[in-house]
C-alpha cells in the first residue's frame, strides 16, 4: 500500500513538472502573428466584455418578444382568519312602518370572537391585443440594438487584431533597430581601435581619440535607449494578448517583405464605409432610437387587452381540491387602458430616444470623416514608405561604399576622422530607415485591412 502511495505521488509530481517546464518552454518559444492573434482574442478582456455585451441585447429581445405572448399566473392561498370580541355601533331593524318599510335604529352591537379558514385556487390569463404598435417598435428597438452590439463586437475584435499588428511589427521594428545600432557601436569600437594605433604610431592628432570616443559614447547611449524601446514594445504586445507586461515574449520575424500592392482611395473609402463595423453600429443604433421614440409616443395612446380567471374559494381546504363542479367563479372579459397623466415620463422619453437618435447621427457622420482621414492618412503613409524604400535600397549601397572610402583615405592620411565619422552615422541612418520602412509598411497595410474590416 505504502509503495502504491508512492508510486502515484511520484506520478504526481512528475506530471505537474512536466507540465511547468512545457509551459515555460512554450512561454519562451517565439510566436508568430496568428500565434498573437489567436492568444489575444482569446484572452483579451475589451472582447469578452463585448461579447458579454452582446449576450444581454439577445435577452432584451427575448424580454420584448414576451409581450406577444399571454401571461399566465396562478395563486394556491391557504390560512386562518381570527377576529376578536368587539362593540360597535350599527344599523338594526327596529320594526316597520306604516308603509310596510323597515325601520332601522342605531345599537350598539356585539360581536364574540370569531375564527374562519380561508383556501383559495385560482388561475389567471391575459393577452395584449392592440398597443397601435408600442411592443411591435420596442421588438424592433431591441433588435436594432441587439445589431449595435454585434458591430462594435466586430469593430473590437478589428481593433484589438489591428493593435496585435500594430505591437507585433513595432516589436520587430524595435528589435532590428537594436541590431543595426549594435553592429554600429562595433564599428564605432572598431575604428576607436583604429585611431589609438595611428595615434600610437604619430599619424593622428590625441584629438581624433576623444573624438571617436565620444561616438561610440553616443551610439551606445542609442543602443541603451533602444533596447528600453524594446522592452516597452514587449509591455504593450503582452497587455494586449492578456498577459501580465512582465512576461518574456519573443516573437518571429517576417520574411523579405515584397512591395505593398496598390491601393485606389475610391475603392478602399467606398468599401470602408460600407463594411466598416463602427459605421454599421451606429447605423444600428439610430435605427434603435427610431424605433424608440415611436414606441415613447405610443405611450400616449391606450392598451387594449384581454384576461380570463378562474377562481375555487371554500373554508374548507379539501373542497378547493376536489368536487371541481361547486364552489368556482369564472370570470373573463376585455379591457382599456388609458394613461390620462404619469408626471411627464412619457414625455422624458420622447425626449430621450430623440436626442439618442441625434447622438447616434452625429457619431455616423464623424466617424464617417474620421474613416476617410484614417485612409488618406495610411494611404500617404504607405505610399512614402514604398517610396523611402525604394531610395533607401541605393542608399544603403551608397552608404557602405562612401564609409569604406572614407576609411581608406583616413587610413594613408587624405581624409579627416569627421570623413569617416559622418559616413559612418549616414550608414546607420540607412539601415534605420530601411528597417522602420519595411516594418511601418506593414503597419500602414494593418491598419486599412482593419478600416475595411478584413484584418484577421
Amino acid at each position: 500500500m505504502t509503495a502504491h502511495r508512492f508510486a502515484v505521488k511520484v506520478l504526481v509530481f512528475t506530471t505537474l513538472f512536466g507540465v511547468t517546464i512545457q509551459s515555460a518552454i512554450s512561454q519562451n518559444k517565439p510566436l508568430n502573428l496568428k500565434q498573437c492573434v489567436d492568444i489575444a482574442l482569446e484572452g483579451n478582456s475589451q472582447i469578452k466584455t463585448s461579447q458579454y455585451q452582446v449576450k444581454i441585447a439577445d435577452a432584451n429581445v427575448t424580454s420584448q418578444r414576451s409581450a406577444l405572448l399571454p401571461t399566465i399566473t396562478t395563486n394556491l392561498y391557504s390560512g386562518q382568519t381570527r377576529v376578536g370580541p368587539s362593540e360597535y355601533l350599527d344599523r338594526v331593524p327596529t320594526g316597520l312602518d306604516e308603509n310596510g318599510n323597515v325601520v332601522y335604529d342605531i345599537k350598539k352591537a356585539v360581536s364574540e370572537e370569531i375564527n374562519y379558514n380561508s383556501n383559495n385556487m385560482s388561475f389567471r390569463l391575459s393577452q395584449q391585443i392592440f398597443d397601435f404598435g408600442q411592443t411591435y417598435n420596442n421588438i424592433k428597438q431591441s433588435s436594432a440594438s441587439r445589431e449595435a452590439m454585434r458591430n462594435s463586437l466586430r469593430s473590437t475584435t478589428q481593433s484589438t487584431i489591428y493593435n496585435v499588428h500594430n505591437a507585433y511589427y513595432s516589436l520587430l521594428k524595435a528589435q532590428r533597430l537594436v541590431e543595426v545600432y549594435e553592429e554600429s557601436v562595433k564599428q564605432y569600437e572598431e575604428q576607436l581601435k583604429r585611431t589609438q594605433s595611428m595615434y600610437e604610431i604619430g599619424s593622428v592628432a590625441q584629438a581624433d581619440v576623444y573624438k571617436s570616443e565620444s561616438s561610440l559614447g553616443t551610439e551606445k547611449i542609442k543602443l541603451i535607449s533602444q533596447k528600453n524601446v524594446v522592452q516597452e514594445a514587449q509591455g504593450n504586445l503582452n497587455v494586449i494578448l492578456g498577459r501580465k507586461a512582465d512576461t518574456p515574449v519573443d516573437v518571429v520575424d517576417l520574411p523579405d517583405v515584397t512591395q505593398p500592392k496598390l491601393y485606389s482611395m475610391t475603392d478602399v473609402l467606398n468599401k470602408a464605409v460600407a463594411t466598416n463595423p463602427d459605421l454599421q453600429r451606429y447605423k444600428s443604433e439610430m435605427a434603435a432610437a427610431n424605433h424608440g421614440r415611436k414606441s415613447a409616443r405610443m405611450a400616449y395612446l391606450p392598451t387594449i387587452s384581454a384576461s380570463a380567471s378562474y377562481q375555487r374559494r371554500n373554508d374548507e381546504i379539501s373542497r378547493v381540491y376536489s368536487g371541481f363542479d361547486k364552489d368556482w367563479t369564472l370570470a373573463f372579459g376585455i379591457s382599456l387602458d388609458y394613461n390620462l397623466f404619469s408626471g411627464m415620463r412619457d414625455m422624458a422619453d420622447v425626449t430621450r430616444q430623440t436626442y439618442n437618435y441625434r447622438i447616434a447621427s452625429e457619431n455616423l457622420e464623424y466617424t464617417r470623416r474620421d474613416i476617410k482621414r484614417s485612409v488618406i492618412n495610411a494611404l500617404n503613409g504607405l505610399e512614402a514608405y514604398r517610396e523611402i524604400a525604394n531610395i533607401n535600397q541605393s542608399n544603403l549601397i551608397a552608404s557602405q561604399e562612401d564609409l569604406r572610402l572614407a576609411q581608406e583615405r583616413y587610413r594613408v592620411g587624405a581624409g579627416t576622422l569627421l570623413d569617416v565619422l559622418t559616413a559612418q552615422s549616414s550608414l546607420t541612418s540607412a539601415k534605420s530607415t530601411l528597417v522602420r520602412a519595411k516594418y511601418d509598411m506593414k503597419i500602414y497595410e494593418a491598419q486599412l485591412a482593419s478600416l475595411t474590416g478584413e484584418l484577421q
